[in-house]
């Protein structure tokens, strides 16, 4: 299991950093006027989603939250203070607003310091993201799941807060594996972990927290994000989950990919910070930020299986597999080691049935034209029917044709470099198999 923050030479998220940074709340003056702020909003997204299907809707509707669906406390089993960690909060307009005032007390002061929180979840079960590694469960909470899923494209429409200083909002996953006692590994997506010091730019940070099949350390990303302005506007964030990779979208365009994926059920936690590693609060209050809607769309037809999610190409016929190790723009075929990430695919299956094969290491798709006899590699949309592959089966192998060109993947007279033409089906050159990669 990777070591816990504080022992790992890795940087945490802001929630869990201990070390304490200083903010200037000047950069508050950055927001612009309200009425300017109403005119750049964009708008929120229909409720349908074109090869999707709506799986979670939380509209904010009315002026109670939803006991069904959300606990309205952040990680109350952690804490032996649990009315500490209830959430501040009200619901109005169709719009969740979450506050910290001056009196919220710290949620959990023996093992998390001065950390304040204002928070809703999903999801409860003892042991629950253990994001300390001496820390005890302190109580039994009774068990609550309003919704965790495997795998979706989750969007909500937000304004963050606008008071600088230290603190951040965020809304996050976290993995209901592993909720037994000790550190069992559950993993975690950060949605949106945004600093209030930073008010232009958008906060990603994913890990695996010792699963074997997610991020080992820590990724982030933390830029501008492509325009307007956060916290006196209304924006849509998206992240589409698939079994291999996360995209992240900033008003339904493509922001940034992280090329690995957690293959466990999760819960969301929504919440405001103060206090954590993104710094000392300012006497700025209320702090608070206003959440339009959640929702949570499953593409039409399902995901693939995911043991084996990334898998090997094996030629028969040269017992050897497919890689772009060498980014050459071709696909080549070689003696990879079984880890090695340019050497592992994932199988994503289109709307109308067809196969792609997307490179673990780069995330781009194996690709046929009929200008050349190679296949390429590339990043092209499920719509271009060259990244689009049948898997015809025989004497229990498969042959790998293409849409566009009609023709198939071998290695026939190939010096390494993978080539597409006409082949038999008895063909051993033209015959592949698929190994779970490791």
């Amino acid at each position: 299991m990777a070591p816990f923050p504080g022992s790992s030479p890795v940087s945490p998220p802001a929630r869990r950093c201990r070390a304490l940074t200083a903010f200037t709340a000047a950069l508050a003056s950055l927001a612009l006027s309200a009425t300017a702020a109403q005119a750049a909003d964009f708008p929120a997204n229909p409720t349908t989603k074109s090869g999707y299907t709506l799986d979670f809707q939380e509209e904010f509707s009315g002026t109670t939250l939803s006991t069904g669906k959300w606990l309205p406390s952040y990680l109350p089993h952690w804490t032996s203070t649990p009315d500490n960690a209830k959430a501040r909060y009200t619901v109005s307009g169709g719009v969740l607003t979450e506050r910290l005032d001056k009196d919220t007390p710290a949620w959990n002061a023996k093992y998390d310091g001065t950390v304040k929180i204002s928070s809703i979840q999903s999801y409860e079960k003892d042991w629950w993201h253990r994001f300390n590694g001496s820390m005890p469960n302190d109580h039994h909470e009774p068990d609550f799941n309003g919704y965790s899923t495997k795998y979706g494209y989750f969007e909500t429409r937000a304004k963050l807060s606008d008071v600088g200083g230290g603190g951040h909002q965020a809304l996050w996953l976290v993995g209901t594996n592993g909720t037994g006692t000790g550190a069992a590994p559950q993993s975690e997506i950060d949605f949106i972990e945004t600093f209030f010091a930073k008010p232009t730019t958008w906060r990603i940070a994913a890990y695996g927290w010792g699963d074997p099949d997610f991020l080992g350390s820590w990724t982030l990303h933390e830029d501008p994000v492509p325009s307007g302005t956060p916290t006196t506007e209304y924006h849509v964030y998206g992240m589409d989950w698939t079994p291999t990779q996360l995209n992240f979208y900033y008003d339904n365009q493509l922001y940034k990919t992280i090329n690995d994926a957690p293959n466990t059920a999760m819960g969301m936690i929504l919440g405001i910070y103060t206090d954590a590693g993104s710094g000392t609060h300012n006497d700025t209050w209320p702090k608070s930020w206003n959440v339009d809607y959640i929702r949570v769309f499953k593409k039409n037809g399902g995901y693939p299986a995911d043991p084996g999610a990334y898998q090997r190409i094996k030629n028969r016929a040269k017992g050897q597999y497919l890689h772009i190790e060498n980014k050459t723009g071709n696909v080549q075929y070689g003696d990879t080691g079984a880890s090695w990430w340019s050497g592992q695919w994932s199988r994503e299956t289109t709307s109308d049935g067809y196969v792609r094969y997307r490179n673990r290491w780069t995330g781009e798709f194996m690709y046929a034209t009929t200008t050349d006899g190679t296949v390429h590699y590339g990043a092209k949309p499920e719509s271009d029917t060259g990244s689009q592959w049948t898997e015809e089966t025989t004497d229990s192998y498969r042959q790998l044709k293409n849409r566009s060109t009609s023709t198939y993947a071998h290695t026939e007279n190939a010096g390494g470099t993978l080539l597409h033409g006409a082949a038999p089906s008895t063909s051993w050159s033209s015959q592949w198999t698929f190994e779970s990669a490791s």
